[in-house]
């Protein structure tokens, strides 16, 4: 791996880094530096997401990345699905808070992640040189660098006290627009992002929603039919084959009427019903049925 450096002063330096009054005066960067003058959209969130964070993060990554790069952390939870699913469709950012040598590199089990990242053209970069460990200090200072580089901030669950709510108020600090996902009063994790909200944050209704308020166009152009969007979600013959048999049923079927008319295994149907769902070509009704959202696909 060839890891280079970057100074304030040199041309590669990203724009909008410049601009925080606590900019890194320099930067450590492995990968496609180019990334890093990219438009971006900062994604974070708690370490330990509930199944509604978890498929929120994992929708939304997976369609941001189709109109515009996303920087997160290598932490573990929402920074990792952000940053798993976004560099599939646009080069992607990860931000660490220890040298970027494997030995030193923190969590160390993402160290596949970030070379996934970079294979696909992105980068991954810190403010440490190599050989530097991970200190506790590092991650703090390691959230200016997320907000910094980002036009806009998208927060997916986070507790009162977070490291997420910190990239938070930097980000306001820094005139950037902050996203937030609503969820449960009841819920600890939601405390933080609903107190965004609270506060101004604008709350995500849909992908569309945050493309709009940001002027970005998709890759997938929205005047697309939603036929033409799930047929390039549909990744194996068995989503083909579920897809065109609810896409026959007008009022959906539920797991065991759909796993008999596709003559297969209901923890095989099931499984796959839980990527479809995530994807968005399917939802279950209140009655415990799945229902197509997409036409039928070749």
């Amino acid at each position: 791996m060839e890891i280079i450096k970057i100074t304030f002063d040199d041309p590669r330096y990203p724009k909008l880094l410049k601009e925080i009054p606590d900019f890194p005066k320099e930067l450590y960067v492995w990968g496609n530096v180019d990334v890093l003058g990219h438009e971006l959209l900062a994604m974070v969130g708690t370490r330990k997401p509930t199944d509604y964070g978890i498929k929120a993060a994992t929708h939304l990554a997976s369609s941001l990345g189709m109109g515009i790069g996303i920087v997160s952390g290598l932490a573990y939870g929402i920074d990792t699905i952000a940053l798993s699913e976004s560099y599939k469709n646009m080069p992607a950012v990860g931000v660490i808070g220890s040298g970027l040598d494997k030995e030193s590199f923190y969590p160390k089990q993402n160290w596949n992640l970030a070379e996934k990242i970079v294979e696909a053209g992105g980068v991954v970069i810190s403010e440490y040189p190599v050989g530097m460990k991970p200190l506790k200090h590092h991650f703090p200072a390691r959230n200016r660098i997320i907000a910094g580089l980002a036009k806009a901030l998208v927060v997916i669950e986070a507790g009162k006290k977070s490291g997420a709510l910190i990239t938070s108020q930097l980000a306001l600090e820094y005139n950037r627009d902050v996203f937030a996902l609503a969820g449960s009063i009841f819920d600890e994790k939601s405390k933080g992002t609903n107190k965004l909200i609270n506060q101004g944050a604008q709350i995500i209704i849909s992908v569309e929603n945050i493309f709009e308020e940001l002027d970005i166009s998709r890759q997938i152009s929205m005047g697309d039919s939603v036929s033409n969007l799930g047929e390039n979600q549909v990744e194996d013959d068995t989503e083909r084959l579920m897809l065109n048999i609810l896409s026959s049923a007008d009022y959906g079927l539920e797991l065991d009427e759909l796993a008999k008319l596709a003559e297969l295994d209901t923890a095989k149907v099931s499984s796959t019903l839980t990527v479809m769902e995530i994807k968005g070509l399917v939802k279950k009704s209140d009655s415990g049925k799945y229902i197509s959202t997409v036409s039928k696909v070749k």
